[in-house]
């Protein structure tokens, strides 16, 4: 994970302004103040570094809360991909 937690929160970090060395796993996307260009942008990175498609649904579903969940779905569908 450490890989991409990495990526995931240096990427978030130039989006939002939120310090990256306070990012842990267990940070909450909604602490992040995440709009909804920002999870395009997010979806567009993650798609063009691992080609993994995220889909929007999983985040309002509240499937996916935290960073370090993020980290686990992007990583479950890199297995499958």
């Amino acid at each position: 994970m450490n890989e991409t937690f990495d990526f995931l929160t240096n990427t978030i970090g130039d989006l939002v302004d939120f310090d990256v060395e306070n990012m842990t796993p267990e940070t909450g996307l909604l602490e992040l103040n995440l709009d909804s260009l920002d999870y395009v942008s997010l979806q567009l990175a993650i798609r063009k570094k691992y080609r993994v498609e995220i889909k929007f649904d999983d985040f309002t579903s509240g499937q996916i809360t935290t960073i370090g969940e993020f980290c686990e779905y992007i990583e479950s569908r890199m297995v499958t991909a």
